[in-house]
Formats: C-alpha cells, structure tokens, sequence
C-alpha cells in the first residue's frame, strides 16, 4: 500500500503490534533519548514533527493463530496483528514516554478529555475479564525482552518472568528511567502538553509491506539506516532467515524447531552478553572470538570475519544447492550458545559458581593485566573441559607471554596473535593436546622476549615521555609487586585495591613519585648535585614509583620525604598506607642510591615472579635507565 501519514492517536486504532523475533531489541542510548526528547519539548501547538518511517506487515493468519494472548482480542474484536519491520526503536520509546505519562496521572485526571483507563485500553493493555489480556505493543513471547517489557516497563505482572536481564533490557531500564526523571514534578498542565505532543503531533510515514516482498532483506536494509546493527544482530536475523528455507519435516528436524532453537540461543547470548549491567560486552568482540574458535583461522580473512559469515557461509545459495544443512546451522548455533557462557566466565570469573577458586584468581589477574590474544583459547579451553591443572597452567603461561612480550618488550599487541588464534580453532576441533597449547605459547614467548628489546623500549619512553611512569605495565606490577609484599609479611587482608589503582581522578594520583616532580633542593639536597637530566631520569625510574592505597591531590606530592612517611597530624602517610608504603616508610632517607637500590630489588622480583633473566647487574640498570654513576 501507498505511504500514509500517521500520528499515534490513528495509528493505535485496533492494531496490535509485535516485533519479530528476527528484530534486534531496544538499542536506544542516552543520546537518541534526549534528541527525541529535545524534539517532543520544542514543538510548537501550531506544528507538527515528522518522527520517521514505520514499516509494518500484516502478520499471516497461520501465525497469530499461536498468539494465545492475543487471539481473541484478534478474532473477536477484530483488532489487527501487525509486525514493526523498520522504526521499532521510535515506536518502543513513545510507547515508553506515554506508560510514564500515563503513571503521573492520578485516577479520576484525563489526558486529551480522556479518561485515564480509556487510555490505557487505547495504547497499553486490553482486558476482558479477569483472565484475557492483551498488550498492543510488545515482542514475539521468543525474545528475551518480552516479559521484561511487560513487566518492569508496562506494570504487569507475570508468573514467567524470570528476571532475566539482557543490554537490550538495560536499555528499556534506562529510557524508563529518564522520562521518569524528566516528568519529575512537571505540573498537570505540562503533562497534558507532552501527551497530546507524542500522540497528536508526532508524525510517523506508515509504509506497509506488500506480501512479495521479503521481510528480512528490508529488515537488514532498513536498519542499517539508523543505528547500525551489530553483525552479532545481523547474523540472527540471517540465521531465522535460512530457517524457513527448509521444508517441512515430520522427523522434527525442520525449519521451525531451528528458527525457535535460534532465538533460544540468541536469548542466551543476549542474557550474558548483557548480564552485569553496566558492563555489557561487546556483540561482534564475542562474535570474532567465535568465529576464530569455530572456523579456520587466517590473517588475511581476520578484517572481515562478519563477511566471511554473512557473504560466505551462512547464504541463500548454501541452503538451495544443499551444502548448508539444517545440522550445520544447528551445530553452529548450539556452539555459539554454549560459547557465551564461558565468554562471560573469562570476563567475570568472580560471578562464575563453577570455576576452581584458583582458576577464577588466575582469570581476574589476567583480566587486570589484558587477555591479548588469548581470549579465544582460554574460551575453548574451558568448553573443552580441561582440568583445574591444564587451566592453571595455560593462564599462567598466558599471563607470562602478555607482561614480558607486551609490557616489558612493549612489542605490538598482535605479536604472536595468528599462532594463539590458530591453535584455539585446532583445539576446538581435536587437533591439538593441552601439552601442545603449553608447548606452544612458551616457545612463543621465548621467540618474542628479547633483553635489548626490552631496554631500548624503556630507553624510549624516557626519550618520549615519562620514563616507567608513562609504561603500560607499570599499575599491574606495582599492583603483583604489592602481592609479594603483603605475603612476605604474612598478612591475608590486602591494603590495595585494584580498582583504586587504575581509578581516574582530576588533579589526585595513585601512583605516587617518593622523590617529587616539582622537588625543592633544600628539602632533597641528596639530589642537588646532579644535571637536571639524571634528575629526571631518577624522578620516573621504578624504583621511585609508589602505589597509592588512598588517591592523593597532586600538590601534596611536592612534600618533603619526612613528612611523606608521616604527615603532621600523624594519621595519614606512608607508615600506614599499602604494603609498598610501609616499605619505603622504612628508610631513613630518600636518595638517588635508595632508588636505584629499590630499582634492583624490583627488577630482582620481576625476575623471580616471571621465570625470566634481565642478564646481568649492568644489563638491569640499563633496564632502569640508570646509566649514570650514583654516589
């Protein structure tokens, strides 16, 4: 049918509407809610503002004929069943905006000289009875959004619901949430204004699929027009698309047990992609991983993995010639779902109830310095069901290639990466022991860790920038520095945490110079006699760098050495501060020999802790850049 111009008011006239399974869920951030926000406040009562196309498809009789909720409001009101196809983001968000409006209004208040139940009857919810109803706008029952939206968003309750929390559940939260803060104390008046805005003066292009034409190829066209699809999101959408390809079977291996074991599966990785909110990993990181793991791996497809999936594999011409069968999708599919849990296992190993204490310390640790290029074997490993041993050792060796070949040589991210991606697909498939994976990354860190390297390296940061001050590796091993020092002390309760060390804060540091940036000679006359550059040089060498229990303001770093150890009032200082302060509290006085000193005596642990030799006395303070006599 020709384009028609809508507003909501007209557009809500007995339909009822439903987002297909094949749709991605409400992507919608802070910034498209505030311009439509912003949108809905700037209207004038003479105008109107066009909101966007809305595409939408009569849902086949055969279908909504599943819809026990919705069914008889179909058959015996004659309402009618439509699909969101394109423009279901607008649409959820007004739906959203008018639920919160609609919650401002006290019982017996109207809204456009209609009475508050005639409202939610028209946008909301119809009811007959106590045990038919009905919600005019939702998804299919297969999306995990469904019942969140009814619940947590329209007020309904259910006994289904599980509580199961995705990003796209988030995002609902999230736009409630900020209409809710925007309406905050608005008078009756202003609502009144909003409410016949958003449904009187909000105009949406109505374009209604013809049958011919195929739902999915508009679906991956169209919403690539806004906010671009995730190729996590466009892969489902391919996926459910080349399930009703396949005929009809009476054996149960058919199009339409694939299509639901899909969006089971996607439901999943959508539950764990977006489990901890706030922290929501990302789809086509996951997607690559996967892709690395399942097929086999090669550099030069690596750029396009997503195009491999969608152009090469998984294709209209693969399911007509017969070289893509149901098993292979299903196959496919049942990996990736089993995949993200583990995924989410590496990323959050202190919520995972299934891991060895060991293991999960091992997976944190990583986590704090970077997984590099092991995401994907670590992934496999644990599908694979190595044991806590295997996983130990594996992370461990993980944890040694990433600090000595990426921190302390300061090689490329990438170094070694196609042999790790490689033996990750060949441990998928059985091609490969855990002796080999060992084998293998040790080999490769001794190939990559070269002495020199990693002198010149340090060499250049003091060239560059701040010497050890401005290395990628320093908080991680101050942080494995402190470890040491709280266990030779015999202590279990740590005095550092992690996240105040990498913690970001205006004008406060964490890690502190003991010799300051801004240094008075009276109050460091040991470092008076030397040139401004072996000054400098000392400022950021290691063994002058000091984490922080407490973020500290900049300025009181310029302190005098006594009064760093303990200040005036005799509460705060070094004395009682991590396990590294206590330490340096210990010396009488801050020199240039106490930094070299300490230089060594870490350089020495570096050694100890990562199996390494940094050669030797001269080799290591060419490491510190200490390459000036110290008397």
């Amino acid at each position: 049918m020709p384009t028609e111009l809508q507003y909501l008011d007209t557009l809500f006239n007995s339909r009822v509407f439903r987002i297909p399974d094949y749709q991605r869920g409400y992507a919608w951030e802070t910034r498209q809610l505030e311009d439509f926000w912003n949108d809905l406040k700037r209207l004038r009562a003479d105008r109107n503002h066009y909101t966007g196309q809305l595409t939408i498809e009569k849902v086949p009789e055969n279908q909504w004929q599943k819809w026990e909720e919705e069914k008889w409001l179909i058959e015996g009101k004659g309402f009618k069943p439509y699909y969101v196809v394109d423009g279901q983001q607008r649409l959820t968000t007004a739906i959203i905006l008018i639920k919160c409006l609609l919650n401002r209004v006290a019982e017996g208040q109207q809204l456009a000289f209609t009475e508050k139940p005639d409202l939610v009857k028209k946008y909301i919810l119809q009811t007959a009875g106590s045990v038919s109803r009905s919600y005019l706008f939702g998804y299919e029952r297969d999306n995990p959004s469904y019942e969140y939206l009814k619940t947590e968003i329209l007020g309904e309750s259910s006994n289904q619901y599980q509580g199961v929390t995705t990003t796209y559940t988030a995002n609902l939260a999230a736009a409630r949430d900020y209409f809710q803060s925007q309406l905050q104390g608005l008078p009756h008046e202003q609502l009144e204004r909003l409410f016949r805005a958003v449904t009187q003066k909000f105009v949406f292009s109505i374009y209604e699929l013809e049958d011919e034409l195929d739902e999915f190829v508009v679906f991956e066209t169209m919403n690539n027009r806004g906010k671009p699809l995730s190729r996590l999101e466009l892969l489902k959408n391919r996926l459910i698309y080349l399930s009703t390809l396949f005929p009809s079977s009476s054996e149960g291996a058919d199009g339409t047990t694939l299509r639901h074991n899909i969006n089971e599966a996607w439901k999943t990785v959508y539950e764990y992609l977006g489990k901890v909110q706030g922290e929501a990993l990302d789809d086509d990181e996951f997607l690559r991983a996967h892709w690395i793991m399942y097929f086999s791996y090669a550099r030069d497809k690596a750029g396009q993995f997503a195009s491999f999936l969608l152009d090469d594999y998984f294709t209209t011409d693969g399911v007509l010639s017969g070289d893509l069968k149901i098993a292979d999708i299903q196959r496919y599919v049942n990996s990736i779902q089993a995949s993200v849990r583990k995924w989410h296992c590496i990323h959050f190993p202190h919520l995972a109830t299934d891991l060895n204490d060991s293991v999960g310390i091992a997976l944190e640790r990583l986590g704090r310095l970077g997984r590099g290029a092991f995401e994907p074997l670590m992934m496999t490993a644990l599908q694979k069901g190595f044991t806590d041993n295997q996983l130990l050792k594996l992370l461990s060796l993980s944890e040694r290639f990433v600090f000595l070949v990426n921190r302390v040589c300061q090689r490329r991210s990438n170094a070694g990466d196609s042999e790790f991606y490689r033996i990750a697909g060949q441990l998928y498939r059985g091609d490969v022991t855990s002796s080999d994976i060992l084998e293998t990354i040790t080999e490769r860190t001794t190939h990559f860790f070269r002495i020199d390297a990693a002198v010149v390296g340090m060499r250049d940061l003091f060239d560059r920038s701040e010497g050890f001050y401005s290395w990628s590796g320093l908080r991680y091993f101050l942080y494995e520095y402190e470890q040491q020092l709280r266990g030779e002390a015999g202590m279990e309760i740590p005095r550092l945490n992690w996240s105040d060390l990498v913690k970001s804060k205006t004008d406060h540091v964490t890690v502190e110079h003991i010799y300051p940036q801004t240094a008075k000679s009276a109050e460091w006359p040991a470092f008076s006699d030397l040139a401004k550059k072996q000054r400098a040089v000392l400022l950021n060498s290691l063994g002058n760098l000091l984490p922080l229990s407490r973020s500290r303001n900049s300025r009181f770093s310029n302190r005098p050495f006594g009064v760093k150890k303990q200040d005036s009032d005799g509460v705060q200082g070094y004395y009682n501060g991590s396990y590294s302060e206590v330490q340096v509290a210990q010396r009488d006085e801050w020199t240039p020999e106490t930094i070299k000193d300490r230089g060594l005596e870490m350089v020495k642990f570096l050694e100890e802790r990562w199996s390494i030799s940094l050669g030797s006395q001269e080799e290591k303070l060419q490491f510190l850049n200490i390459q000036f006599e110290i008397t």
